[in-house]
């Protein structure tokens, strides 16, 4: 196995001192040198394949030397098929970050997308090359109270209550970007009360609140994000309206964007979790009395290459530029979370009333915003219903959230059915309008002229002569009618009305006992 390059200037030494003393042994320059002979008789043949002069030496940088001595050129050849697989792997490399995928299943992929793919062990060789590639970047300038980034570490606070009970709390953590002082808080889990919760006492306890805060792309704070364009939790928005907030969420799987809370992770592992870990408290208040203290230790630490430590660095900076507290909380209280009954109505206890829910979000988990006027309904992250608040109301419906059969039957109404019923004919119409009449209540009226207005539109030919027949008879019921359908007496008056020379039935028409009234 090759031995790896020397550094530059162990190079210059071992050629310096042959280009100054021509005659000066191997065994010499090494003990000058402090290194080996083999790397000393290494360097000398490489001096011999391309020679040059001690003022070149000495005027030559350490790129130019590399080039001189052939040192700088790349081990990959420049290859029609080596620029193809650098090209695929621009795109495909990230593959390897994929659950179960390995390099032997990347080249089976590889050598099914290129047409003249190299076998296994160039390829591995090429993508070793480009996995060690540095990626640039750089040192970055935060201004003072501008941002807060927010997010949760990856491991789990464990203590445990007297009982034996065990606890597992995810750990909260906002950093300021300028100053790097840091607030974390043990709470249950990452929902979105509990982030919301979380975030509200990082700048109570900082005492002032950023221009702009930059989380990490969970659920409890951003929605969407496709590193261009996002959308806000709901709660989470409506707290930053509050405190007069920006949310500047970081790109999807880019840790850069939030580098300064990822490196605070580890300092939050080594002074909170290490000492704190698997104690027994008698309860939440006592471990986060703890917590507080060890929170308060760690920022308090010097730093090791900056003059002061996080509090004072944060005073200096930090806290003359951020932005003051509003004088009122925002109350997280006044968010409800539901599950949608059948009644597609949801509950307001302050108000003692029921309110509607449209039926589409029937069955779901919604969140309820109770503001001074307005009740807010969310569902899967946006506004579907709002209403107007009225204490002890009972109910608020709004039909416009009922389904299409639910918004028929409330808007319900009798007079329409009796103008359909009017199109089929004059005998129809006074039959229905008398069976509405009679009838003792709305709801027993509009199920007869439902049944009516279904036996019309079986019978279009035949309705209006059988519901004369039932009047003239004076049956004033469904029965009666579908009775002289199936009996098919209408077909038979119709039959003899043909035959007779007599004018038909007319209402305006006065008949015989019109005439034999008493004057």
């Amino acid at each position: 196995m090759s031995r790896p390059r020397k550094k530059m200037n162990e190079i210059r030494r071992i050629l310096k001192a042959k280009l100054s003393e021509p005659q000066t042994s191997i065994r010499q320059i090494a003990r000058l040198t402090g290194s080996s002979r083999p790397t000393v008789t290494q360097y000398l043949n490489v001096l011999q394949a391309n020679p040059l002069t001690l003022s070149e030496l000495e005027d030559m940088n350490d790129k130019e030397l590399g080039e001189r001595l052939g040192f700088s050129k790349q081990e990959i050849q420049e290859t029609k098929t080596n620029r193809a697989l650098h090209q695929w792997l621009d795109k495909n490399i990230n593959r390897l970050n994929e659950k179960y995928m390995t390099r032997v299943l990347l080249h089976e992929i590889y050598c099914n997308e290129v047409k003249e793919p190299l076998k296994y062990t160039q390829f591995c060789f090429i993508l070793q090359r480009k996995i060690k590639e540095p990626l640039s970047s750089g040192m970055f300038e935060h201004k003072a109270g501008d941002k807060m980034y927010l997010d949760f570490t990856g491991g789990k606070f464990k203590w445990f209550l007297e009982d034996g009970t065990e606890q597992k709390d995810e750990i909260f953590l906002a950093v300021w970007g300028a100053s790097s002082r840091f607030f974390a808080l043990p709470v249950p889990n990452q929902k979105q009360e509990n982030f919301t919760y979380a975030t509200q006492e990082a700048f109570l306890y900082f005492g002032g609140a950023p221009h702009a805060v930059v989380p990490d792309c969970l659920k409890s704070a951003v929605i969407q994000n496709d590193g261009h364009e996002h959308t806000d939790n709901a709660l989470f928005r409506k707290l930053l309206d509050h405190y007069g907030v920006v949310n500047i969420p970081a790109r999807p799987n880019r840790p850069k964007d939030k580098a300064v809370v990822e490196s605070t992770v580890n300092i939050v592992y080594r002074n909170l979790f290490a000492k704190l870990s698997n104690r027994k408290y008698e309860n939440r208040q006592a471990m986060l009395k703890d917590w507080m203290q060890e929170l308060l230790k760690a920022n308090e630490k010097k730093f090791q290459k900056l003059p002061g430590n996080r509090i004072s660095r944060f005073n200096e900076i930090d806290r003359p530029a951020m932005k003051a507290l509003p004088l009122k909380k925002f109350d997280i209280s006044n968010l409800l979370t539901q599950k949608v009954k059948t009644s597609q109505t949801v509950y307001v206890p302050i108000d003692k009333t029921y309110y509607s829910v449209p039926y589409s979000a029937k069955g779901k988990q919604v969140e309820v915003f109770i503001k001074p006027g307005l009740i807010e309904i969310w569902s899967e992250h946006e506004c579907v219903a709002t209403h107007r608040r009225k204490p002890q109301a009972g109910k608020v419906m709004h039909t416009e959230h009922f389904s299409n059969a639910q918004r028929w039957y409330a808007e319900r109404n009798t007079q329409e059915i009796l103008r359909e019923l009017s199109n089929y004919g004059l005998n129809i119409k006074r039959f229905a309008q008398h069976l509405n009449d009679i009838s003792s209540h709305e709801d027993l009226a509009f199920k007869v002229l439902s049944g009516l207005l279904s036996l019309a539109c079986k019978h279009k030919d035949r309705i209006d002569m059988a519901c004369r027949l039932a009047y003239a008879k004076e049956l004033f019921t469904l029965k009666a009618v579908k009775n002289i359908l199936k009996n098919e007496e209408d077909l038979i008056e119709k039959r003899t009305e043909e035959l007779s020379f007599e004018l038909p039935f007319h209402e305006n028409i006065r008949g015989a006992a019109y005439y034999a009234r008493e004057v």
